[in-house]
């Protein structure tokens, strides 16, 4: 392979304003910033936009009605996925705000496919996760947590779960808990970027 076999590839790392450690805070602050940044990606060039983050996927519809160009959809890509391999109950780990805004539990029943979420306790433990990863302090601890409310999900009939945060990934894979599938949202929505740059050039 030489660098002339790779396609042209924009990283837009974008600091949004009207998040806490709860999450977001301020609808209208965060989608106008993300209108902005969508609109500065069209300007840049960018054939398709890819945007790694579960949540503010909350606004995609917003992002998409002011541009021109794709934007592919975490969230849609693991619904594909999911239905793809006939799944019909699926466990859901996620930022409160995800969780919150219903952003995977909607998409789900519009399929006609039962979701299991955190309870208080268990979203309070991903919530802390999701923090330590974000400043490179998990541990084997939280391993073990995440492994104890995939355990309760799956006994309670999830047959999948999926990791719908993109730090969960960096929490835990599928080598922690090899006896329950895990979806990587993140790695799924790799795939799809790769075949859409497969399409376009």
């Amino acid at each position: 392979m030489q660098d002339t076999d790779y396609p042209k590839m924009i990283i837009y790392n974008f600091p949004l304003e009207g998040f806490d450690e709860s999450g977001i805070t301020n609808e209208l602050l965060v989608k106008k910033e993300l209108i902005k940044s969508v609109k500065d990606m069209e300007k840049f060039g960018s054939s398709f936009i890819v945007i790694p983050c579960n949540t503010v996927h909350v606004f995609y519809e917003d992002m998409v009605a002011n541009i021109n160009i794709p934007i592919l959809s975490i969230i849609d890509a693991t619904i594909d996925y999911i239905k793809k391999y006939k799944y019909r109950c699926v466990g859901v780990l996620s930022s409160n705000s995800t969780k919150k805004m219903n952003i995977y539990t909607d998409k789900l029943i519009n399929e006609n496919i039962k979701s299991i979420s955190t309870n208080i306790e268990e979203q309070k433990m991903i919530d802390s996760i999701i923090l330590k990863v974000m400043s490179g302090t998990q541990s084997e601890t939280d391993i073990l947590d995440l492994k104890n409310i995939c355990n309760r999900m799956t006994q309670n009939g999830a047959e999948v779960i999926v990791l719908g945060c993109t730090e969960l990934p960096l929490a835990i894979t599928q080598n922690d808990i090899p006896e329950i599938d895990l979806i990587d949202t993140i790695q799924i929505l790799v795939e799809k970027s790769l075949k859409e740059i497969h399409n376009n050039f």
